[in-house]
């Protein structure tokens, strides 16, 4: 995991040096719920855990998930400016791995295009401003100038709904 007392969480995103590579595969990015067999996409999680709902089987690149966002000192933090300069620390630490990882699905996966899959819903409150995926494509985009799109949501997955607030627990006599 990446050290992040090493972060200056009060200091601007660094820019992205651009840098040429070749990009290996196709890539696109989509949430877990939107991820279907006749979209053509091998199905690639980047997220620390497993979700309970899914039943199909993918790739999994841990590289690409944000450990130091949901375990240790910054987890819950709730600032995407501070998340986002912490993922973004992670992906310039972690580089040679992902685009390691990614050749390897390449290789392995040779003329299947593959889709980075997290929870967030960029149609939702934060946009796609929230989600780390889209960090990472819009990365890559500057660093390598790979395209990476988000794919449509799809008609038979409804947009999420905001949950509605708990009411406030009664104060009690004990």
């Amino acid at each position: 995991m990446l050290d992040v007392s090493k972060i200056d969480l009060t200091a601007p995103l660094p820019p992205v040096e651009p840098r040429e590579v070749v990009q290996p595969m196709e890539l696109a990015t989509t949430r877990y719920q939107n991820w279907r067999t006749e979209l053509g996409f091998l199905p690639v999680g980047i997220t620390v855990g497993r979700p309970r709902f899914v039943r199909y089987a993918y790739e999994s690149i841990p590289a690409l998930a944000p450990f130091e966002l949901m375990k240790g000192p910054l987890a819950g933090v709730n600032n995407i400016a501070i998340e986002r300069k912490v993922y973004y620390a992670r992906l310039r630490v972690y580089e040679s791995e992902i685009l390691a990882a990614l050749q390897e699905l390449a290789r392995r996966y040779p003329d299947t295009p593959a889709c980075l899959m997290c929870f967030e819903d960029v149609n939702g409150k934060d946009g796609p401003d929230g989600c780390h995926r889209r960090w990472y494509a819009q990365w890559a985009g500057e660093r390598y100038g790979w395209d990476i799109p988000e794919l449509p949501n799809p008609a038979w997955v409804a947009p999420a709904q905001p949950r509605k607030p708990k009411p406030p627990k009664p104060d009690t006599l004990f």
